[in-house]
């Protein structure tokens, strides 16, 4: 490494630190006052606590049924989860280990789909899912996030197909089918991938607002986000319990990229891989 380079790395590892210190007192601020009552949040914003109590976060739990909106996401996520994996790695095996006719138009047509939010098709998707009577229902927002798989049929794709052919070859050769293949032997090679897919897309389905917002009416089925937005749209007469959902609904993910940033860094690696 020459000199520049070592510059430039001090550099970037510095920039991380203060980076991730700032992150980390954002946190540790929004989770210190998220157990204070709303008159010294913001009558002493920075000061001394007169006392910590967990009546924000009783409130949450017990009167507005934290735990069902905690329900329903994670039904959604997991629901959405099964699907997308199933889809994106059925289709991104079919593209990376076949030739056929427009393969490369194909390709493209799942990268073009990383530019263009689901937001943008909002009133066909709309229109079909009223069609097929799924209107304030969790499966239409199962069905929208679940097919949502350009970014996951790009990392995969990239992923078999720079597994050698000889390894489809000799299970061939030893009568396994493409079935079996599939399941048995690539998917399987595939697991860090499919780990660093579902962690990063898990952040997207969990924090999602829009769709939820536009398909499910009833409070029954109604997700975090949404529960979030009641607080944080008139903020100053409820900035206490804004700040205790905001530090409820973050805990599942930050457990998840803590225990599991390991596995994103190696799937990423792994799926950038050219064939």
């Amino acid at each position: 490494m020459n000199k520049h380079q070592g510059k430039a790395a001090g550099f970037i590892k510095a920039f991380l630190w203060i980076y991730c210190s700032f992150i980390v007192f954002i946190l540790g601020y929004i989770t210190y006052n998220s157990l204070r009552p709303k008159s010294q949040i913001l009558s002493n914003t920075f000061g001394k606590p007169t006392g910590l109590s967990f009546d924000n976060y009783k409130k949450l739990i017990i009167d507005d049924k934290f735990f069902r909106y905690f329900g329903n996401s994670a039904i959604i996520l997991i629901a959405s989860l099964v699907l997308l994996i199933l889809l994106s790695s059925l289709t991104a095996y079919g593209i990376a280990r076949y030739k056929f006719k427009m393969k490369k138009f194909v390709r493209i047509f799942f990268l073009i789909g990383l530019m263009f939010p689901v937001q943008l098709g909002i009133v066909p998707i709309f229109l079909i899912m009223s069609k097929l009577g799924l209107i304030n229902n969790m499966a239409s927002v199962i069905l929208i996030s679940g097919t949502n798989v350009s970014m996951p049929v790009f990392m995969l794709s990239n992923f078999f197909a720079g597994l050698p052919k000889e390894m489809q070859e000799a299970a061939q050769i030893d009568g396994a089918g493409e079935w079996t293949i599939f399941q048995k032997i690539m998917m399987p090679l595939a697991k860090p991938v499919v780990m660093a897919v579902c962690i990063t897309v898990s952040v997207q389905i969990w924090n999602q607002f829009f769709i939820p917002l536009i398909f499910i009416q009833s409070d029954k089925l109604k997700t975090i986000p949404l529960l979030v937005t009641k607080y944080t749209n008139n903020l100053m007469s409820s900035i206490n319990l804004a700040l205790a959902i905001s530090v409820l609904s973050t805990i599942p993910i930050l457990i998840i990229f803590i225990f599991f940033s390991n596995k994103i860094i190696d799937g990423v690696m792994a799926g950038a891989v050219k064939g």
